[in-house]
């Protein structure tokens, strides 16, 4: 039988051999944070702007399609948390984004300069939009002056413009009313735009639009 070694000699030896495995540990997790690294930088360069993979499918000078807002939404700033960037200005009103909105920071305020129609319109929401084709729009709307009749419309293009529209009329203090309008294209192919109105606005008050959304059904 082979004689063991003295207990002081294995001690010794297993001490070695532990610091043995703690060299190779570390050696072991610098090279895999490495090998990390370099996966972490390869992949950022492939993904970086001006790469071929970004501009992969588009030719000298083309632009990509403009992307649509609000999860499909095509109107353009349709909850006014800057600016009234996109939409024009219907009667004689001083137009503006201000607090608060009905879910956001902002919305958009249309104060008439003297009694009459005010509101916001935004024309070729949905270019092109074929014959059968059925769109639905909402809106949010309330008014400094109560009792307001608000009205959305849904209008298309050419000599006999087609739209439809729904009509409601807003309450007293900030509650806020939504707005929705059906609407099928029965004629050729045209342009849909939307708007938002107020009649009979007193100067100095104010007609309040928010979240402007319009979808294909």
């Amino acid at each position: 039988m082979r004689p063991s070694p003295p207990r002081h000699l294995a001690q010794r030896r297993s001490r070695l051999d532990l610091a043995r495995n703690r060299h190779l540990v570390l050696q072991s997790s610098s090279l895999l944070a490495v090998v990390l690294l370099v996966t972490v930088i390869l992949a950022n360069l492939s993904g970086s702007p001006g790469s071929g993979a970004a501009s992969e499918g588009l030719s000298a000078g083309t632009e990509p399609p403009a992307a649509t807002t609000g999860s499909g939404n095509p109107v353009r700033n349709w909850s006014f948390e800057q600016d009234l960037n996109g939409w024009e200005v219907i009667g004689a009103a001083d137009a503006a984004a201000t607090p608060q909105g009905r879910t956001s920071g902002a919305c958009a305020s249309v104060r008439a300069r003297q009694p009459g129609r005010v509101g916001l319109a935004q024309a070729a929401v949905v270019p092109g939009a074929g014959k059968g084709r059925r769109f639905v729009a909402k809106a949010w709307v309330r008014s400094t002056a109560p009792g307001l009749k608000v009205t959305l419309r849904l209008v298309g293009t050419g000599a006999k413009p087609e739209s439809s529209q729904a009509t409601v009329t807003t309450v007293p203090g900030l509650a806020w009313r939504s707005l929705i309008v059906d609407h099928r294209v029965t004629t050729g192919r045209t342009d849909l735009g939307v708007e938002i109105t107020a009649d009979g606005v007193p100067a100095g008050d104010a007609l309040l639009v928010d979240e402007v959304t319009v979808r294909q059904g």
